[in-house]
């Protein structure tokens, strides 16, 4: 009878592996809320063709991304799925994000001058790292001034499908883990993370 459940136990384990290894393998896809505008395209991106890694990238911006007295403002979710084991450590997070930026503001605001700081955090999200970045930078689209944005940033490889995943939400707004602190903009980007917890 023990023998039994052990090998029932072992079985569930085995299953809940698979599932959760196959769901890696497979491409993941960021929902898209009404009246929000998608642009999904190979990674490097073509404003940052100088990063090494490549994969695809997906975003979603809402109806006032580019409206600066909107709530929304540079609030987005950002989706990488890259080959290997990609992004792996500060310097190289510190390199993607800086180039991505420096790229988006064509020639408008030096890459040196951009400045990150980046706390590593209890993750809240099985199987993902953690990081929290603030991001001194520019605003190229709007407003033409410097910009901090907050990014709450979850990164996971997985060695059977040899492939990164990298989930960013970015926004003015700062971070905040408890629901209570959170803004309506904080609380709409969390509702992205359940394309990384399913």
């Amino acid at each position: 009878m023990l023998i039994c459940k052990r090998f029932q136990l072992l079985v569930a384990v085995i299953l809940v592996s698979a599932a959760s290894n196959a769901m890696y393998a497979a491409d993941l896809k960021l929902p898209v809320p009404e009246n929000w505008r998608t642009e999904d395209t190979t990674y490097p991106p073509p404003w940052a063709r100088d990063l090494p890694w490549k994969g695809t990238i997906q975003l979603r911006f809402p109806p006032g991304f580019f409206k600066a007295d909107d709530d929304f403002f540079w609030s987005y979710p950002i989706l990488y799925q890259l080959q290997g084991d990609a992004i792996k450590d500060v310097n190289a997070l510190h390199r993607a994000l800086s180039s991505y930026d420096a790229g988006l503001y064509g020639g408008q605001f030096e890459k040196a001058k951009i400045r990150l700081e980046i706390t590593k955090v209890k993750s809240n999200v099985r199987g993902y790292s953690r990081q929290h970045v603030t991001l001194r930078g520019f605003d190229p689209f709007v407003t033409k001034k410097p910009l901090t944005t907050y990014l709450d940033i979850y990164r996971r490889y997985d060695k059977e499908s040899d492939k990164t995943v990298v989930l960013i939400l970015r926004s003015p707004h700062p971070i905040a883990d408890q629901d209570a602190d959170k803004n309506a903009v904080r609380k709409q980007l969390d509702e992205f993370l359940g394309v990384i917890r399913k």
